[in-house]
């Protein structure tokens, strides 16, 4: 496959990056339930850390989920029901029937499951997973390599990704160690051969003056994912987060930006 040039996925970014900003505005201003993870049992009992079900329909009886429940993990996503006992009906079925289950009762599921199968939200959802750990050659494995990869933060451009991982990614994340995005809303677009991932969330920040109360900060990140050469790698990546407002919180101050508390990191 021919490889992305970077003015190319820089104009396609564009068209995205508006929405997603719009988005995550939207969404941080409406109440949250709780948010999913990537990483989910294949079968869990109520109390047991299962995700939130993707799913507002019970796939057998057609009441709305209860969240007291057992849920299933299906194809990648998590499958609540109504009631105890229709987890187990659910396991007797074939896997074609409880799509067809789905497709007819809770289609925003067959959407979550065609996200969670795309090659480029698992390179986004690496990608969070790498900055958790602050793995620099996990995350040079994700990106376009020689200055081919670019990345803006709150619309501003940061440069090629080296530059951004030096000056930028790789110091706030040495000061938020085990740093994790909670992902809240995820989407994919594709066209050809590039997709375009969204993922809306928020993560918290230790806050030295106040260690039993980290800050929250409310983020959405778009990537632009290409295939290079049968693999598909970030070719553009736009950060974009704010601290979210309290009552407290002084309507004067400027939003900070950045992964953390730092406001970002000069470049050299």
């Amino acid at each position: 496959m021919n490889k992305a040039p970077i003015v190319f996925t820089r104009s396609l970014a564009a068209l995205v990056l508006g929405a997603g900003i719009i988005s995550a505005a939207a969404w941080a201003a409406q109440p949250q339930p709780p948010a999913s993870t990537p990483t989910q049992p294949a079968a869990s009992a109520p109390g047991q850390g299962a995700s939130k079900p993707v799913n507002k329909l019970c796939p057998i009886m057609e009441n709305e989920v209860d969240a007291e429940s057992p849920t299933r993990l299906f194809k990648g996503v998590t499958i609540g029901f109504c009631c105890p006992g229709c987890d187990r009906k659910w396991d007797r079925k074939s896997d074609e029937a409880k799509m067809a289950m789905l497709t007819k009762m809770a289609p925003e599921a067959v959407a979550a499951i065609n996200a969670a199968s795309n090659p480029a939200v698992k390179v986004a959802r690496d990608y969070l997973a790498a900055c958790g750990k602050a793995d620099a050659t996990a995350l040079n494995a994700l990106f376009l390599d020689k200055g081919r990869a670019t990345v803006s933060e709150n619309a501003g451009d940061e440069g090629t990704w080296e530059t951004y991982r030096d000056h930028h990614l790789l110091p706030e994340l040495k000061e938020m160690p085990g740093f994790v995005m909670t992902v809240a809303k995820e989407d994919v677009q594709t066209f050809g051969t590039t997709s375009i991932v969204r993922q809306i969330g928020s993560f918290t920040v230790p806050d030295p003056n106040h260690p039993d109360a980290p800050r929250k900060f409310l983020a959405a990140v778009t990537y632009v994912v290409v295939d290079d050469s049968g693999t598909p790698r970030i070719a553009h990546l736009h950060w974009s987060s704010r601290a979210e407002k309290t009552a407290a919180a002084d309507a004067s101050a400027k939003p900070e930006t950045g992964h953390g508390a730092s406001g970002g990191h000069e470049h050299k």
